[in-house]
C-alpha cells in the first residue's frame, strides 16, 4: 500500500524561537519551507538569515519557496491563476513528494499563527486536493487536520 504524502504548516506568530522549534522537533519536522514573499520579521529570529543559520542546528533544511508567498497587488486567490503561483506550487509538491519519499517532514511556514488567517488555508486546500495529507500545527501539543477548519 502507497502511504499519501503529508505535509504541515505553522505560523509562528508571537513565540519564542526555542517554543517554535520545539513544536518542529516535537513532531519530527525534518524540512521547513518558508512560505513568506518577503522572508523577514520583526522578530530576528525569524528573518530568513537567521531561520537559516539556526534550523540545521537542529536539523531541519531552510528552503525558500517565494512564488507562493502572500503580499500580492491583486487577491491571493486571483494570484493563485497565474503561471508564477502554478510553477512555484508544482515545484513546492515536487519538494514536499521527494522530502516524504525519503522519510522526511514538511512543515510550511507563515506568520500568521491561525492558519484561517493566513494563505497557508489556500495552499492548503490546493494539496489536499491532490491528496496531500495537511496538518496545521497550532499550539504545542495541538494538531488541525483541513478538512475540520471549514476553510474556504
Amino acid at each position: 500500500m502507497v502511504e499519501k504524502s503529508q505535509c504541515y504548516s505553522i505560523g509562528y506568530g508571537n513565540r519564542s524561537f526555542d517554543d517554535f522549534v520545539q513544536i518542529l522537533i516535537k513532531n519530527g519536522i525534518t524540512n521547513l519551507v518558508d512560505i513568506r514573499r518577503y522572508p523577514h520579521s520583526t522578530f530576528e529570529d525569524f528573518n530568513r538569515e537567521s531561520l537559516e543559520r539556526t534550523l540545521p542546528l537542529n536539523n531541519i533544511i531552510y528552503a525558500h519557496c517565494e512564488g507562493v508567498g502572500g503580499l500580492r497587488d491583486s487577491t491571493y486567490i486571483e494570484y493563485m491563476g497565474t503561471g508564477e503561483f502554478r510553477n512555484s506550487f508544482a515545484q513546492l509538491l515536487n519538494y514536499i513528494n521527494n522530502v516524504n519519499k525519503e522519510g522526511g517532514k514538511v512543515v510550511l511556514m507563515c506568520a500568521e499563527k491561525n492558519p484561517k488567517e493566513c494563505h497557508r488555508r489556500y495552499i492548503a486546500q490546493q494539496l489536499e486536493q491532490i491528496g496531500i495529507i495537511m496538518i496545521h500545527l497550532t499550539e504545542t501539543g495541538q494538531m488541525d487536520l483541513s478538512s475540520f477548519l471549514n476553510v474556504t
